[in-house]
C-alpha cells in the first residue's frame, strides 16, 4: 500500500482480499473515502508533540477494580443467560457466521 493518505481502488481490493470480503464497486468507493479520511486523521496525530510522554508498553494491572474488590456492577452467569433462547454448558449458543 502506498504511504499517501488516499487509498486507491487496488489498495481497497487488496484489503478486502486480506479480510476475505467480497466488495462491490460501491463498497470500494465508500471504503476508499472512509479509510482515506481515517488515514488523514491519523496523520494529524503525528503532528502532536509527544516527547515528554512516556511510552506505554503494556498495562499489567487491573485498571477497573482493586484486586479483591467485589464487582457489584456486573452480572452473574445466571443473570446474563436468563433471557437467552439457547444455552449450552453455561454459555450463549449463537449461529455460526462463517
Amino acid at each position: 500500500m502506498s504511504k499517501t493518505t488516499t487509498l486507491s481502488k487496488d489498495d481497497i481490493l487488496h484489503l478486502g482480499k486480506l479480510a476475505n470480503l467480497s466488495l462491490s464497486e460501491s463498497d470500494v468507493d465508500m471504503l476508499s473515502t472512509q479509510l482515506s479520511e481515517t488515514l488523514k486523521y491519523i496523520q494529524n496525530l503525528e503532528e502532536l508533540d509527544t516527547k515528554s510522554v512516556d511510552a506505554i508498553r503494556a498495562v499489567a494491572k487491573n485498571v477497573t477494580f482493586e484486586d479483591g474488590t467485589l464487582n457489584e456492577r456486573g452480572f452473574s452467569s445466571t443473570e446474563a443467560l436468563q433471557n437467552s433462547k439457547l444455552i449450552k454448558e453455561n454459555m450463549f449458543v449463537v449461529k455460526r457466521i462463517m
